[in-house]
């Protein structure tokens, strides 16, 4: 059996008077790639602000990696080994490619001004070494990308700007990695070649552990291992793409439920 890499238990959200997440258990096993679907507001992103540490829960408690991070702060969390990338891109659009990627491994390194001034050569090294893992991302996801890595990002199509999204939150080498809707903002075929790109990456990494928030389904049911299923911050069910779309219930969530004659 796969080794369960994080779970929640009675995992609960509250704003005010609105419940965004309502007592949600979920494991997630260590190689999985989980589609977390659901309709508009069913509270998939509010998961993912919470485990990250960006609001604390109001109940319940999450596990990672054999420890217990309920409420840990974001730099804890990336300490810990979880990544994520954001609907709304949060790249800085004057900045080099390589700029925006080492963004996401800042915490890692000693940025301290005496440290940096008289220890050049260390400094020197290890913005070589920096660089060398940044241009062994680029080339997971588009190689062509390698030589523009110190252009600004405002010069890429949207599929290039995922692209290094996706390559920042995975230079800290995550264990999790948290994908919220890579998808936005491309076209259908530029979904499917990043999906594509993101399956081979995850061929070469297979201890990496991804949840990934689309709505697309027929993307889930290409790239997922396993599904789970929020709706108004509740679990309908997890299991096989083909499970779940084929559940009454989820149906339901995002059709509607089908009035009889006798509600006419």
């Amino acid at each position: 059996m796969n080794k369960v890499l994080f779970s929640c238990e009675g995992l609960t959200m509250k704003f005010g008077g609105l419940t965004a997440l309502n007592r949600l258990d979920l494991g997630i096993d260590e190689g999985d790639i989980l589609g977390l679907v659901g309709p508009n507001g069913s509270g998939k992103t509010t998961f993912f602000n919470v485990v990250t540490g960006i609001y604390r829960p109001t109940e319940g408690r999450v596990f990672f990696d054999g420890k217990d991070i309920t409420g840990a702060s974001s730099q804890t969390v990336f300490e810990a080994g979880i990544a994520r990338t954001f609907q709304r891109s949060r790249l800085c659009l004057e900045l080099s490619i390589f700029d925006n990627i080492m963004i996401g491994n800042f915490k890692r390194h000693d940025l301290g001004f005496v440290s940096n001034i008289f220890r050049r050569k260390t400094f020197q090294k290890t913005c070589e070494e920096e660089v060398e893992k940044a241009i062994e991302l680029i080339r997971l996801l588009n190689p062509e990308l390698v030589g523009s890595i110190h252009k600004p990002v405002a010069d890429l199509s949207m599929i290039d700007r995922r692209r290094i999204e996706i390559c920042r939150a995975l230079i800290g080498k995550p264990k999790l990695l948290f994908l919220d809707e890579p998808s936005a903002g491309m076209t259908h075929d530029e979904t499917n070649q990043l999906m594509d790109e993101i399956l081979a990456m995850k061929s070469d990494e297979r201890q990496l552990t991804i949840v990934l928030i689309e709505h697309e389904m027929g993307i889930i049911g290409k790239v997922t291992t396993r599904c789970a299923v929020l709706n108004f911050g509740e679990k309908l069910c997890d299991g096989t793409y083909q499970s779940i779309v084929e559940n009454p219930l989820v149906q339901e969530a995002y059709l509607g439920r089908e009035v009889t004659e006798d509600e006419v």
